[in-house]
């Protein structure tokens, strides 16, 4: 009876032993806001054994424990910032986790880079050459900085574009900002028609086909020429390529046609084919 009590004493004195609490470490050089690369984080503490997980918002950052005598000291194991933001900062001893809430800051912007940002991408005189443009600035790591300027991550406005047609980039290293102005619709529609003997056809044209701006109408606008004679009305298409378009329309013996060639709504003036 009495080998059991003393068995019954030894297991309680162990399991109390194995579920003695762990005192939070103290952080001597405490701060709410840390400075990445960390260079040194200083901890007294009674354990040893301990592990440090440091969570930003997007990610997981790598840390270093270095065990002293009286506790132990965190420090980055990489040398380069991250994304900025809130973060948490776990110290782990077995099944006991301790939390530190803060926030990263980075000791340096690293390379620096600007955007600029454009929409409708395309634009068309047509409708408008209206376009918003909206420009910030980012750090190495993702980090949106504020414009010297403005005092403000963000800076936006309305500009008119210049309505020559062509593709343009809104920072001229950069390919991803090119935005697109595109010629507007025919203005006014010029036919002019050859009869050619050899294959007994008309050969008719349009062209050059101009914007308001002075731009050549797009490779690719269909161009309708409508013709009839005193029975029928006949309709042919051909895709403008470099401002012109043509067809040959067969040619019958005493049969004349009156014709017009329309894009869209702008029709031209009615012309005659007849041998």
């Amino acid at each position: 009876m009495k080998n059991l009590f003393i068995h019954i004493i030894l297991l309680i004195s162990i399991s109390a032993c194995k579920n003695k609490a762990i005192e939070k470490p103290v952080w001597v050089n405490k701060t709410d806001i840390l400075s990445i690369p960390i260079e040194s984080l200083v901890f007294i503490a009674d354990e040893e054994n301990w592990e440090a997980t440091l969570l930003s918002f997007t990610q997981p950052v790598p840390l270093t424990v270095r065990f002293t005598n009286d506790g132990f000291v965190l420090s980055s194991q990489n040398k380069y910032g991250i994304t900025e933001g809130m973060a948490q900062l776990i110290l782990s001893n077995g099944s006991q986790h301790f939390y530190y809430d803060l926030n990263l800051h980075n000791k340096s912007f690293g390379s620096i880079s600007e955007k600029d940002y454009r929409s409708p991408k395309t634009v068309n005189p047509d409708s408008s050459l209206a376009q918003h443009r909206l420009l910030h600035t980012i750090d190495e790591w993702r980090n949106i900085l504020n414009a010297p300027q403005q005092l403000q991550p963000f800076y936006e406005d309305i500009i008119q574009l210049n309505p020559i047609a062509g593709t343009y980039r809104a920072q001229k290293d950069k390919a991803l900002s090119s935005f697109y102005v595109q010629p507007g619709s025919a203005t006014s529609i010029e036919v002019n028609s050859v009869y050619n003997k050899d294959e007994n056809v008309f050969v008719v044209t349009t062209g050059p086909l101009k914007d308001k701006h002075n731009n050549t109408v797009a490779n690719g606008t269909v161009v309708a020429f409508i013709y009839s004679d005193d029975e029928q009305t006949y309709r042919m298409e051909a895709a403008l390529l470099n401002g012109f378009a043509s067809v040959k329309i067969p040619a019958e013996k005493n049969r004349q046609y009156s014709l017009t060639a329309k894009v869209n709504e702008t029709v031209s003036k009615q012309v005659q084919l007849s041998p």
